[in-house]
């Protein structure tokens, strides 16, 4: 699929300050819609911090930055709107333990729709299917390897349909195969859904070829 001419995230002479010192400066980035992009760098220099800023965590000292063409909202009630068009796969994957990955998926759409609980059995089996996981839908966290933990928190992270997703450092603590399977699959969602994914990194060599920019 051709990338857009389109932009999902544009950062506009930005500063994002930490514990009262400058993080990253200056800053000025486009992401254009259905891209894969990479943000690679060593740990401590920014790049989750980056992240915070594009979900709204972190306000920026300086600079402005616009998600689909409209400025990150400074309000709880925007925040949340906006962050229903945002998936985030986090580092430690964020699964909740006492809950199986069906049920683990099934969150977001009890959490932020009204659908019927046959329309999300139904939505789940979808995306479990989507991350080759639907074998492992009545397991629980601690019964899956790194691999399948890290594909169920993405299946997870795309349970609303969001056009964006973020992924923060998702090789971590994976072995080379697994790695390899969790970046083809990135890059196949993002192919197939027009989907727009952002991946902060440190691992270059796996990441770069399946990445646009």
């Amino acid at each position: 699929m051709p990338v857009s001419a389109a932009t999902a995230v544009r950062l506009s002479s930005v500063r994002l300050d930490r514990g009262g010192r400058s993080i990253l400066h200056g800053l000025d980035l486009d992401i254009p819609q259905g891209s894969m992009t990479a943000v690679l760098g060593p740990s401590g220099t920014g790049k989750s911090t980056l992240l915070a800023a594009i979900t709204g965590e972190l306000v920026p000292a300086e600079g402005r930055i616009e998600v689909f063409g409209e400025a990150v909202p400074r309000t709880p009630g925007g925040l949340l709107e906006m962050r229903k068009r945002l998936g985030v796969l986090l580092q430690g994957n964020g699964l909740l333990t006492d809950l199986t990955v069906t049920e683990n998926v099934a969150l977001p759409l009890h959490a932020h729709t009204r659908r019927t609980d046959v329309e999300i059995a139904r939505i789940v089996a979808t995306k479990l299917d989507a991350v080759g996981l639907r074998a492992a839908a009545d397991l629980y966290p601690r019964e899956l390897s790194g691999g399948m933990a890290r594909r169920a928190a993405l299946a997870r992270a795309l349970a609303l349909d969001p056009p964006l997703l973020l992924c923060d450092e998702p090789l971590t603590g994976l072995d080379p195969i697994a790695s390899s399977v969790i970046m083809q699959l990135l890059r196949r969602l993002n192919q197939t859904l027009g989907l727009t994914c952002i991946v902060i990194s440190h691992h270059v060599h796996e990441t770069l070829p399946v990445c646009d920019q």
